[in-house]
């Protein structure tokens, strides 16, 4: 299996921005992600200089700049956001990113229109049954009444037309910045996300894998891999314990759910050459639970 380099979120070395670059490099991190916008740094606010000295922060402890990251909200480009205002913020971090010359910007879309659902196929009766009432189990009964595959979905006709009209925008300026973008929705699901990057069509869009959202999601690993393998640009390693329902509480990497030895196996499949990025965000003790992480995974690699 073969070696990947690691990286953090910046923020669970450090409160201060400026010191994260030591501490990564202390504690054997090869790269650093940075969130656009933070109670200690603004990045897209920086001026010419101030983005001169943040690229010597990480020179001078050779480390590199994997990605800045953005949440919009719980809206998304969905209905009760302001569109325009979203767009714009984020041409603003994409402008950053260029001059940063990071390489990419990870996005938190927000909510994002399912594709139509499909109707199971119907089984075919064999000639021996035909004729006979095949009275099916309790539990089959209860399971058919209760499925998703029965129950219409009420769709705002317009939230489609609105997220790929902002994404077709999006896809414009990362275009003209030459700034590529992974998407992901911690309010969606894969088969959503797969829509959107299918409308948009835009080939400086990607995936932002979180291995957690895997753990809550209808899609079990290989079909998410069949058919989104070949557009990860990014993986967001965090675990987290699976209970009923898809319900998930995070833990430190290697202490949860995720099969990280499958999962890394199919990022090779994929022929992902990324970082793992380390996100530790959720955890009580930030420090040691990336370091637990680390360890982890570097003896699966």
């Amino acid at each position: 299996m073969q070696r990947r380099q690691l990286s953090i979120v910046a923020s669970a070395l450090s409160d201060d921005p400026r010191q994260a670059p030591r501490v990564a490099r202390l504690h054997d991190f090869a790269g650093l992600l940075y969130d656009a916008f933070s109670a200690a740094l603004n990045i897209p606010d920086l001026s010419p200089s101030g983005r001169r000295d943040f690229r010597h922060l990480l020179s001078a402890e050779n480390r590199q700049l994997v990605a800045l990251r953005c949440d919009l909200g719980p809206h998304g480009l969905g209905p009760g956001a302001d569109v325009d205002r979203a767009i714009a913020r984020l041409g603003k971090v994409m402008e950053s990113a260029a001059a940063l010359r990071s390489p990419l910007l990870c996005v938190d879309v927000g909510p994002l229109p399912n594709p139509p659902r499909q109707e199971k196929p119907k089984p075919r009766v064999k000639p021996e049954e035909a004729g006979l009432i095949i009275i099916p189990s309790p539990l089959q009964a209860a399971s058919e009444a209760s499925t998703l595959h029965h129950v219409p979905e009420k769709i705002d006709p317009n939230f489609p037309i609105r997220v790929d009209a902002a994404l077709r925008e999006l896809g414009k300026l990362a275009d003209r910045l030459s700034v590529s973008i992974a998407l992901r929705s911690d309010l969606s699901s894969f088969a959503a996300l797969e829509r959107a990057l299918s409308a948009a069509n835009c080939p400086w869009f990607g995936v932002d894998l979180d291995p957690v959202a895997i753990l809550r999601d209808e899609w079990d690993i290989d079909e998410i891999f069949s058919r989104l393998g070949p557009f990860i640009r990014h993986v967001r390693a965090r675990d987290a314990v699976r209970g009923d329902d898809r319900r998930t509480r995070a833990v430190a990497i290697g202490a949860g759910s995720v099969n990280w030895n499958q999962l890394l196996s199919h990022l090779n499949d994929a022929a992902y050459e990324g970082f793992l990025t380390i996100d530790p965000i959720e955890l009580p003790d930030r420090l040691g639970c990336a370091i637990a992480g680390r360890d982890h995974l570097r003896l699966l690699r």
